[in-house]
């Protein structure tokens, strides 16, 4: 074997390290390594498989657009019935003879055998009138029928006026007068939920010694006093 200066220096010295020097055939072996990796990672790689998610999203987003559609639609119809509910309760209300749903039955057909001159065939008026807030008929009607005499009285032949109600802007010595019988209807029942009813007045005796005090200024005869008496009556004659 020859030996170089270096090498002979390191051999003389005893510090020569073989290890760094290497053969043909390591190279050759770490060659082979480095194949045997890249083709492994080459078949890793191959092994995923390309997804084309584009048609799922597309579906998606068709399916999103079409609930969008279908829930904007449902407002709008939503809305639409909200606004015409609106309008024909403004129209109702304003029209006064319409606030009122006639109701038909038993009851109404009674009155309509009873009343007369204005209050002729108005019992689906006058039971709507009292369902329309929270009223006994029998007692709308019995008050009303004794107020008007059935309805033959001058105050609901000329005013409309079923109730017998005074007019406040008369400090309470005149009749009110009402533009149709059924916007008097409506006012009598409005008056006898808000102002007795509500008012834990819910007899005939308590709503009488408010409604036609015995002694009252407008009441020089002294008429009131068979208010009750009267009214209980013809309450008892409705429901029989």
């Amino acid at each position: 074997m020859t030996l170089n200066p270096l090498e002979y220096t390191s051999i003389a010295n005893g510090t020569i390290h073989l290890g760094s020097t290497k053969s043909s055939g390591s190279e050759k072996t770490e060659d082979e390594n480095k194949e045997t990796k890249k083709e492994t990672k080459n078949t890793n790689e191959d092994s995923y498989t390309d997804v084309d998610f584009s048609d799922s999203i597309d579906s998606a987003i068709d399916s999103l657009k079409q609930t969008q559609e279908s829930i904007m639609s449902a407002i709008k119809s939503f809305l639409s019935t909200s606004v015409s509910s609106v309008s024909s309760l403004s129209s109702t209300t304003a029209s006064g003879s319409s606030s009122i749903a006639p109701v038909s039955g038993d009851f109404a057909n009674k009155l309509n055998q009873k009343f007369k001159g204005a209050l002729a065939g108005k019992g689906d008026i006058i039971v709507g009138a009292a369902q329309k807030y929270g009223l006994d008929p029998a007692l709308l009607a019995a008050i009303m029928a004794l107020e008007t005499g059935w309805g033959t009285s001058s105050a609901v032949n000329n005013k409309n006026n079923p109730g017998g109600l005074m007019d406040p802007a008369s400090n309470w010595m005149k009749l009110k007068s009402y533009s149709s019988i059924e916007e008097g209807i409506d006012a009598m029942a409005k008056n006898l939920k808000t102002g007795y009813i509500d008012k834990g007045l819910t007899t005939i005796s308590q709503i009488g010694n408010k409604y036609c005090p015995v002694g009252a200024a407008n009441d020089p005869n002294g008429t009131n006093s068979g208010w009750i008496p009267s009214v209980t009556s013809i309450y008892n004659q409705l429901k029989a």
